[in-house]
């Protein structure tokens, strides 16, 4: 895309390379890959043909102040537009809290009487809908719960989803997990499918990572509507860990002395490979797929990086090498298949064979190795894959240094930290710097909008 709109903007408009608007254009696009989606400018950058105003078909949209790339400014507009007609109607609804505050106990709470009436449920990936529908089926509410892609119709090779604004589902409820986890497009294109008569309840944690791509749109609807949200801000699980739910506070406070409490303990990153033997002992002594995906619940490595002796990449190809003569490996998918019901994300176990995945409470799928959409190995997953899940402990680990060389964007940020470590319902193990954990405590996550 960044070629693209600068190459239109030269060819069409007449936007010259070295020209402000040209410069400005593609900081623009710097910052929309960083996850902002409008930057601040002067407005006499506005009067450029290239650029247009609210209403206007332009390449650039100039706005209160800020500058977008049109298409991200019209999703936007449609995400306020839509939240204000269903506000008009008092039928939309946000809860907001930490792990185990609740929120899904509050979901079943509203919908346990309302079961005679259609009932939509999704979440933004299928780990997150699963765990939305175990979760429900917990307190006696079986339903179904789907991708965001499945919920919208979305068909493969298909570039549009079958529900938009002309075509809306059909519901008077829905209901949606994890929404820290939706980009600004996919909200867009989720609020343009919800009907006006629905009652939409949006559920997440606002103090969780943003989505990977552009946008923290639901941080930004609870900033901007603070007297519609509901936050839950009490514990359930706190006496089980009290120190995972301490240190939590602490690193959004950024207030943290020290990395060390009864649920969470430090160590230094060349401790870390000592452990693998340890931690896998289980995974391996397994006798059947069905234990080893049990374990899978039990223990997690979270990476704040791919790359690095401390990322996914190089943690996974140790623990690959430990593991060559036993049966079973980790494995996560990294793309969608939508005729196996397999999407980026999910999490299984393979032997030499064939591969195992839980598609249920009790339900197990499997694949013959061949058939399946690509996958790496799963010891260990970045922080960002682990969103929408939780398990008895994890392991988190952090490089040793902030950035390898200064042109590299520093993404360490109290949001890394604190979603990792509330991955964790029992204990957690910190490997990493003192130094570059105390610093991201210290910095947020800054991502520019317009929805304030």
């Amino acid at each position: 895309m960044d070629k693209f709109l600068l190459s239109y903007l030269e060819k069409k408009y007449d936007v010259r390379k070295e020209t402000p608007l040209y410069e400005i254009a593609e900081k623009l696009l710097q910052r929309l890959w960083q996850g902002s989606v409008c930057i601040p400018v002067e407005g006499n950058l506005a009067n450029s043909k290239a650029v247009g105003k609210k209403g206007d078909i332009r390449p650039l949209i100039f706005d209160e102040g800020n500058l977008y790339i049109q298409r991200y400014f019209v999703y936007q507009t449609r995400i306020l537009n839509k939240i204000e007609e269903l506000l008009e109607n008092k039928k939309i609804h946000i809860i907001t809290g930490g792990p185990g505050t609740g929120k899904t106990s509050s979901l079943a709470e509203i919908i346990k009487n309302r079961l005679n009436e259609k009932i939509l449920l999704a979440a933004p990936t299928g780990k997150a809908a699963l765990r939305m529908r175990e979760s429900l089926s917990n307190r006696g509410i079986k339903l179904e719960a789907k991708t965001l892609h499945r919920l919208l119709g979305y068909k493969h090779l298909s570039v549009n989803f079958r529900h938009t604004k002309e075509n809306p589902l059909e519901a008077d409820i829905i209901a949606i997990d994890e929404c820290s986890m939706i980009d600004l497009p996919m909200m867009s294109k989720l609020l343009d499918a919800v009907p006006n008569n629905c009652d939409l309840y949006l559920l997440g944690d606002k103090n969780q990572l943003a989505s990977v791509e552009a946008g923290s749109v639901f941080a930004d609807i609870c900033r901007k509507y603070r007297n519609i949200y509901k936050e839950l801000k009490i514990n359930y699980r706190a006496e089980e860990a009290p120190g995972i739910e301490k240190m939590s506070k602490q690193i959004l406070e950024n207030s943290i002395e020290n990395f060390d409490n009864e649920n969470v303990r430090y160590f230094e990153n060349a401790q870390l490979e000592s452990k693998f033997p340890g931690w896998y002992e289980n995974l391996f002594k397994a006798e059947s797929y069905g234990e080893a995906l049990k374990f899978l619940k039990t223990f997690q490595i979270l990476c704040a990086t791919k790359v690095g002796k401390n990322g996914t990449q190089h943690i996974n190809r140790e623990l690959c090498n430990l593991a060559r003569k036993e049966k079973w490996t980790p494995i996560i998918i990294t793309e969608n298949n939508y005729q196996q019901n397999l999407f980026n994300g999910d999490v299984g176990v393979k032997d030499k064979e064939r591969a195992y995945f839980h598609v249920g409470e009790n339900e197990i799928r499997t694949f013959p190795l061949l058939t399946l959409p690509a996958y790496e190995p799963a010891f260990a997953i970045t922080i960002h894959k682990s969103q929408g899940s939780e398990y008895e402990r994890v392991a988190v680990v952090y490089p040793n240094r902030e950035r390898e060389n200064e042109d590299e964007q520093i993404f360490l940020t109290k949001e890394l930290l604190y979603t990792a470590i509330t991955r964790a319902k029992k204990e957690c193990f910190i490997f990493g710097n003192k130094e570059v954990l105390a610093n991201s405590c210290k910095r947020e996550i800054f991502r520019a909008s317009g929805i304030k």
